[in-house]
């Protein structure tokens, strides 16, 4: 994980596109869960100055994914299954989370 104390908000955690697009899928489940596939992401973002090409959009939700910030189904589609991504965590329960992993690497760091 990347950490930049020079930015603000989630710009110290994300690049400014996947910064974008978490307040976006965020904002899509405030109020129940929305499911969001790869290609509605990158439609999003094509209105967007931090648009990036799909396989940027798709690596970064699948590295969502890894660090438990997302979650994915499955779905059948046209060519085969697709990964359909939903929050694991709002953006209290993000902040907190990355809050918990800064304190405990620099308390093993600094002991």
């Amino acid at each position: 994980m990347i950490f930049d104390t020079k930015k603000e908000g989630l710009l110290t955690r994300f690049k400014p596109y996947h910064a974008v697009l978490m307040e976006h899928i965020w904002d899509l489940n405030e109020n129940e869960r929305v499911r969001i596939t790869s290609g509605e992401a990158h439609q999003f973002l094509l209105g967007k100055p931090e648009k990036k090409s799909r396989a940027a959009v798709i690596f970064f939700l699948n590295d969502m994914v890894e660090e438990g910030i997302l979650g994915y189904e499955e779905r059948t589609g046209k060519g085969g299954y697709h990964r359909v991504y939903y929050p694991l965590m709002d953006r209290e329960g993000f902040q907190k989370d990355i809050t918990e992993k800064i304190n405990s690497k620099l308390k093993k760091v600094f002991s």
